[in-house]
């Protein structure tokens, strides 16, 4: 299985101060998969994806994509216009939802008429055609989140990262996501989801990683699931692998 790689991790370890964050051996994304990350509370579940993002570049360690060994000392821009990433809590620039969702088109200089398409075809997927001449600062929790996903959705990542995206949602805007969210994705695009929910692991996960402490505690392909206390410091009932 770890033939159908795309991102590898060896020899990861993230240090704040006198505390270790990441000590990991290795740890693989599998292409064209949902792949979760899951853990206790301070497990570095959060670390360890804004490094497979290349947003944290403070680590020592090696990082490949593709096989290749990714050099942190450079931008790399060009594969990180690859990735694309959902956060908890969504930042959301001045302006229309229309601009913030055509906002990475424009910046890889994309055509007006394009990016026009692209937008209201991603808006009319995710049900806020309504909202794209509205100020994003207007927005209610579920609608901010919704156009955060179209944002990172419409340039068709290689990779897309997901940082509890529900966390701070309502019951409605939860059913949404986990409802249609692997209809959004394209079959040539890798998830990573870091995630405290039972409902989107039963329904999207291919592949789980559970840390604990900061270590790799097993990764596992995933066919059944009991929903039970896992332990490793998982505070809430979640997805026991078997």
């Amino acid at each position: 299985m770890q033939d159908d790689k795309i991102i590898e991790l060896k020899n990861i370890k993230k240090i704040c101060g006198d505390r270790k964050i990441l000590d990991i051996d290795n740890f693989v994304v599998l292409k064209n998969k949902f792949n979760f990350i899951i853990g206790g509370n301070g497990s570095g579940k959060t670390t360890l994806l804004n490094i497979l993002s290349l947003v944290d570049q403070d680590y020592s360690g090696q990082l490949y994509y593709k096989d290749q060994k990714i050099n942190k000392e450079e931008q790399n821009l060009k594969l990180r216009r690859k990735f694309s990433v959902i956060w908890q809590d969504p930042y959301l620039y001045r302006g229309n939802v229309y601009y913030n969702i055509a906002l990475p088109l424009k910046l890889r200089d994309c055509s007006p008429k394009l990016i026009d398409r692209k937008v209201k075809e991603i808006a009319k997927k995710l049900e806020i055609e309504n909202l794209l001449h509205q100020s994003a600062h207007t927005l209610s929790g579920g609608e901010r989140q919704k156009t955060s996903i179209a944002r990172a959705l419409i340039t068709e990542p290689e990779v897309l990262f997901v940082d509890e995206a529900t966390t701070n949602l309502d019951e409605e805007s939860i059913h949404f996501f986990n409802s249609h969210f692997a209809d959004l994705v394209t079959d040539e695009m890798t998830v990573v989801m870091v995630s405290h929910d039972r409902r989107q692991i039963k329904i999207l996960a291919d592949y789980i990683t559970l840390l604990h402490q900061g270590k790799v505690e097993t990764s596992k392909a995933v066919d059944n699931f009991n929903f039970q206390i896992f332990g490793a410091g998982i505070e809430a009932p979640i997805a026991e692998i078997v």
